[in-house]
């Protein structure tokens, strides 16, 4: 039986260096907006037009 790789089949740590400012004013926003980075980050990626498969923009700590 052959078994086929999923497209989504997980998540993968991403590791990225940005300015203060920017990590400050994403904290600032997530404070506002009452969400995670990941989420904010991942709504940004997809507006970049890169793919982001709907689920993975959510919440997470509100699943368990």
């Amino acid at each position: 039986m052959r078994l086929r790789a999923r497209k989504d089949a997980g998540d993968e740590h991403l590791q990225v260096q940005v300015p203060a400012v920017t990590k400050r004013a994403l904290g600032q926003r997530a404070l506002d907006d009452r969400e995670p980075i990941r989420m904010i980050v991942l709504r940004a990626l997809k507006a970049y037009g890169l793919e982001v498969p709907p689920d993975a923009i959510q919440d997470r700590r509100k699943q368990r």
